[in-house]
């Protein structure tokens, strides 16, 4: 049960749900958002902007990343996904012992909700203690199908051939940034998220189109279109609290990092583009960040 809570507090899960594309063709192959970071005369590092799903498009491209990981001294993600990050994440998503979703939402919400999640296999009473934030990011999910996706392939890749590993943020940073919702914003997001589960599977195709463009305007368009449909708080703690202020967050860590350490840096698409993009903010710090497209 703690393997499949956690999962739902990666942030870029949310992406799937919260960004749409109207693109008429359907990838079949792509290259993804993938930057190489150079300064001064030192080894290069490269800048990965990934998408967490097990779509085996988006997971071919770590055939094309393999020999980068190789040449760098280590891998920088969001969190590094050990077994005592999951736990302290799974026990994170829980309501107060003294607090139930189905008394904070309401006995006829709360079935709404039961039905968006009856084919992800969450009892009745686990969902009933999850936080709203929790249960909406779950139904922001593409349905796993063989639980292989990018980002921890590329971990576990790492890890495999002695690569350095390091975490850009701590799972309680992240946690923080949903706990920071209100209530009433957080049952908003569950709202929305339970109404937009007759177009999910049309949603996730046309943004793992966009990915596997490997466009950053093309992402950021994406997230552009959705977001004029949520309300605005929800709009405005996307921006700064979800995207902006962890940015800067992972902005300084990377620059101690990157002052010892080549590295192979993977976070999600949504972090790299834009004037707060790590794109933008490394070029910034004196990096030179070109895209990469061997």
């Amino acid at each position: 049960m703690h393997d499949s809570i956690a999962k739902c507090v990666c942030l870029r899960h949310w992406l799937a749900a919260l960004v749409l594309l109207a693109l008429a063709a359907v990838c079949t192959a792509g290259q993804g958002p993938v930057f190489v970071v150079t300064h001064d005369a030192g080894p290069p590092s490269y800048l990965v902007g990934t998408m967490h799903t097990d779509d085996p498009r988006v997971l071919a491209l770590l055939e094309r990343l393999r020999p980068l990981i190789d040449q760098v001294d280590g891998v920088a993600i969001e969190v590094l996904p050990d077994a005592v990050t999951m736990l302290a994440v799974g026990a994170a998503t829980l309501l107060p012992a003294d607090q139930s979703l189905r008394d904070l939402i309401g006995v006829h919400r709360f079935a709404q909700v039961e039905d968006a999640v009856r084919d992800l296999g969450i009892p009745t009473e686990v969902l009933d203690r999850l936080k709203p934030w929790a249960v909406a990011v779950t139904l922001g999910m593409p349905v796993a199908q063989t639980g292989q996706v990018l980002d921890n392939e590329i971990y576990l890749y790492a890890l495999q051939h002695q690569r350095l590993a390091f975490g850009l943020e701590s799972a309680a940073e992240q946690i923080a940034v949903f706990d920071g919702l209100s209530t009433d914003a957080q049952v908003e997001l569950l709202d929305q998220m339970v109404g937009q589960q007759a177009q999910q599977a049309q949603q996730i195709e046309q943004l793992t189109a966009a990915y596997l463009s490997g466009d950053l305007d093309q992402i950021d368009k994406v997230a552009d279109a959705q977001q004029m449909q949520v309300p605005e708080e929800l709009q405005t703690w996307f921006d700064k609290a979800l995207l902006a202020d962890r940015n800067r967050r992972m902005l300084t860590r990377l620059g101690d990092l990157l002052d010892r350490h080549s590295l192979f840096i993977a976070v999600g698409a949504l972090h790299l583009g834009g004037d707060a993009g790590l794109v933008a903010g490394l070029r910034d710090m004196g990096y030179r960040v070109e895209r990469w497209d061997r």
